[in-house]
């Protein structure tokens, strides 16, 4: 047998079984809550792994994905491949940012060995200096 509950959703004997019980109005209310919580959780939790990217950001992920990951951990979470290259969440405690565009510009030579010196155009310096500020760890 199926019923309305009080916001209008359709609720059925086995809804009642499954729960082991009969359930009340105030019960299912509850349990509409958890569900919607857990579930704007979820969502919550799944855009949080990169966040919402600008486009220059997206650009600069880009490039990190194309020119970086081989030997960095480019995201939020991660071991870098290479165990002497920082991971781009924490370069922010190893250089300043304010001055990693124009680094990048003029020639980064590599604060590890097996780096190769990388020299970016404006547009691309300025894009991957974007990603990487955004995903800096607390």
């Amino acid at each position: 047998m199926e019923r309305t509950d009080t916001l209008g959703f359709a609720v059925s004997d086995t809804f009642d079984r499954l729960c082991g019980a009969a359930v009340s109005r105030n019960e299912q209310r509850v349990g509409y809550a958890l569900v919607a919580g857990l579930l704007l959780s979820v969502a919550t939790a799944a855009f949080a792994g990169d966040g919402k990217l600008s486009p220059v950001e997206q650009q600069g992920r880009a490039l990190a994905e194309r020119m970086c990951s081989r030997c960095h951990a480019i995201g939020r979470s991660g071991a870098s491949p290479h165990p002497a290259a920082p991971a781009f969440r924490s370069l922010d405690r190893r250089i300043d940012l304010d001055e990693f565009a124009d680094r990048l510009r003029e020639g980064l030579v590599g604060g590890h060995p097996d780096m190769p010196m990388v020299r970016f155009t404006r547009e691309d310096a300025r894009a991957l200096t974007s990603y990487v500020r955004a995903v800096q760890g607390p």
